[in-house]
């Protein structure tokens, strides 16, 4: 990050109201020089941390993990040979429809030589999509580029029908996309799009804010014979946004990893700004509570188990009125999620 820029991040970090009480800006300095160049986490880090907060032990951020032995963890943990199993949208569509796991249907996967619909008839012009769109009208699908990360690539569309004519409506008020727009823009991309359904979520879920699927991350590793959660937070998008990912605008909530309910929120943007209420819908995100948290728990080492050689990942799930639903699985999770659950990972490690 530049100077000039990193300098803004500290600054806009120092001059958030907070309740909680604070070490003097010169020992947050003086740390954030130690941590820099004996630990490799730099200052950003250590704002995403908001270890400004005088209640965090200084021998704790000391144990959190920096990138560099981030990689070389998941390299040890996550042989690179298999993480393509959980990596590509399709290939992990694959194994969890097999596991019997809850995840969103499969429709069907576009690619211009190698697409197939779920029922093995062909995907790979405008006419097929068309011909497999039509037989959803009225129901929203979800468009996932295969090799996507951080909501690249998503989008969720009503199938629509109007004078025998297929169109794609993203959110109502905006003109819809017809079929041969959409193939035109995207048809030649030779990794794919996934389609699946659009998931229902709790109605607990969407009141945060609707416009999004509000998901939530699960960190899970192998510990011997059985899978420990390591930590977990919801991400809750903004008015208008399909995605909840922090680099599209979400919100991040650290959630208490026994109780499932948040213990605090905040724009990733903007980390030392404590958020009680969501910014849009004036709900309230400190102490809300995740629905079947125990579930989700449960599930989330169940998923992982179902890929080979996998002992560490951050799952994405979404709840439904029925129960959680795998989204996706990251066998490389941002770490910076460390810095949001307050998870000194060396120490939980060892």
């Amino acid at each position: 990050m530049k100077s000039d820029g990193l300098a803004s991040q500290i600054a806009a970090y120092w001059s958030a109201p907070s309740d909680i009480p604070q070490l003097p800006r010169w020992r947050q300095l003086v740390e954030m020089a130690l941590l820099y160049f004996l630990r490799r986490n730099g200052p950003g880090y250590y704002v995403q941390a908001r270890w400004g907060r005088a209640s965090i032990p200084f021998r704790d951020k000391w144990q959190h993990i920096n990138r560099t032995e981030y990689r070389q963890l998941v390299r040890r943990l996550n042989p690179g040979a298999y993480q393509k199993s959980s990596q590509h949208k399709l290939i992990e569509k694959s194994v969890l429809t097999l596991q019997r796991l809850p995840t969103p249907a499969f429709i069907g996967f576009v690619h211009p030589l190698r697409g197939k619909c779920a029922q093995g008839d062909p995907m790979r012009s405008p006419d097929q999509l068309r011909q497999l769109l039509a037989r959803h009208a009225g129901q929203r699908v979800c468009f996932k580029h295969v090799e996507g990360w951080g909501g690249f690539g998503f989008a969720s569309y009503r199938i629509a029908v109007v004078d025998s004519a297929v169109q794609l409506v993203r959110k109502e008020g905006e003109a819809p996309l017809t079929v041969d727009a959409w193939w035109q823009k995207n048809g030649q991309n030779q990794d794919g799009f996934l389609l699946e359904s659009h998931l229902e979520q709790h109605p607990d879920m969407a009141a945060l804010n609707e416009s999004s699927v509000n998901t939530i991350r699960i960190w899970v590793i192998l510990e011997g014979d059985r899978w420990s959660v390591l930590g977990g937070y919801l991400r809750v998008g903004r008015r208008g946004s399909q995605v909840d990912n922090n680099s599209s605008g979400g919100i991040a909530c650290p959630v208490d990893v026994e109780s499932g309910k948040v213990r605090e929120a905040f724009d990733p943007a903007c980390a030392g700004h404590a958020l009680t209420l969501h910014p849009d819908s004036r709900i309230a995100l400190v102490g809300f509570q995740i629905p079947f948290w125990r579930e989700a728990t449960k599930l989330a080492g169940e998923a992982v188990a179902a890929f080979p050689q996998t002992r560490l990942a951050g799952l994405d799930m979404a709840i439904t009125p029925n129960g959680p639903s795998l989204i996706e699985l990251n066998v490389m999770a941002d770490y910076i999620g460390c810095a949001w659950m307050d998870l000194p990972l060396k120490a939980r490690l060892k």
